[in-house]
């Protein structure tokens, strides 16, 4: 398959205007703590260590590995299910429901320094053309 001199250079245009640190912090936030402090955050019921293996796509241990390391900051806490001993139930502290606050607090900030130099109705048509990007690259 031969690529085209057209492909090869809007590769490189599209990934120089990439806003790299802000997705690379996005995407930083919604793979580790980010992701189950949010989860544990807004979660209804009782969370498992297990649900949170799922939601991530990683592994029992890896998640074990990254539970272990957020109740020793503090942000979480295990306990074994009552209902079934094999079962580890995660539930977020108080430092936890700060620490999510604080990274909201932190994206949103971001945004408003954002639309400081960026008009809306240029961030509109990015976002825009950034959805109909992703569609069809997602095909």
């Amino acid at each position: 398959m031969s690529i085209s001199g057209d492909a090869r250079e809007y590769l490189e245009k599209l990934y120089s205007c990439m806003p790299k640190l802000f997705y690379s912090e996005i995407e930083a936030t919604q793979r580790g703590f980010g992701f189950v402090l949010s989860y544990l955050e807004q979660a209804d019921e009782e969370v498992y260590a297990g649900d949170l293996s799922k939601k991530l796509n990683v592994s029992t241990a890896r998640i074990a590995a990254l539970l272990k390391k957020m109740e020793q900051n503090g942000l979480i806490t295990r306990c074994t299910s009552p209902e079934d001993a094999r079962r580890t139930v995660v539930g977020i502290t108080p430092a936890g429901i700060a620490s999510v606050d604080e990274m909201r607090e932190q994206a949103l900030h971001r945004i408003e320094l954002l639309l400081a130099q960026v008009s809306k109705e240029d961030l509109e048509t990015y976002i825009r053309i950034s959805q109909k990007i992703k569609e069809v690259m997602n095909q």
